[in-house]
């Protein structure tokens, strides 16, 4: 008898100890699914924002010579928004004329002002030596070609589709908000007159 009871201790704790099993089991099992998470926790490489679309270059027309001989067109590339002042410095680096301001052009309603520094090849001459292309022969044709191609660069590149480039008037005035006189050649426009080339007062 006391040997079956013993026997059956042996046993009931043998369940005992199975039971346990499972649990320490189930806590092992619980510990994979941390490890994972741990690793999953790690932040993906970084991806190119794809909604800022790169900056494109863009085309205007640049008019070389004057209104009497005509004109040459050439195509400039240029980024961001289309100003008076680029479309001047355009003409400025293909000719390699200087067409320094003294200020910024100015716009208003029917036209445009504009006023070249007297560090401008219109006052100083043309650079030396000059490009081939656009050689000038005197000062005269120079000054000519300056203000005829600004003219008609910043007509055709501010006037709406369909719209009348000459109806865009241009003034030429110097610093201090002076007329624009040349002493060579000896000629002047006045300061309250859209300019013309043809409208010039000579000198004496």
């Amino acid at each position: 008898m006391k040997k079956t009871f013993i026997l059956l201790a042996l046993i009931l704790c043998a369940a005992l100890v199975g039971c346990h099993q499972p649990a320490a089991s189930q806590g092992g099992a619980a510990s994979s699914p941390q490890e994972s998470s741990g690793a999953a926790s790690t932040p993906p490489a970084e991806e190119p924002d794809a909604s800022t679309p790169p900056v494109s270059e863009q085309r205007a027309t640049l008019y070389i010579g004057t209104k009497a001989g005509g004109f040459a067109e050439y195509s400039m590339t240029y980024q961001g928004e289309l100003t008076p002042e680029r479309l001047i410095q355009g003409i400025e680096e293909l000719t390699g004329w200087n067409l320094t301001l003294s200020e910024d052009v100015t716009s208003g309603k029917g036209g445009m002002g504009v006023s070249l520094s007297y560090e401008s090849s219109l006052f100083t001459g043309p650079p030396d030596p000059q490009k081939e292309e656009f050689h000038m022969y005197d000062a005269e044709q120079l000054a000519e070609t300056i203000l005829d191609s600004i003219q008609k660069t910043l007509q055709e590149g501010f006037t709406l589709e369909g719209g009348d480039p000459d109806a865009l008037d241009i003034w030429y005035y110097t610093e201090g908000t002076k007329p624009l006189e040349l002493s060579n050649p000896d000629l002047s426009w006045p300061i309250d007159q859209p300019y013309q080339w043809t409208g010039a007062e000579r000198g004496n």
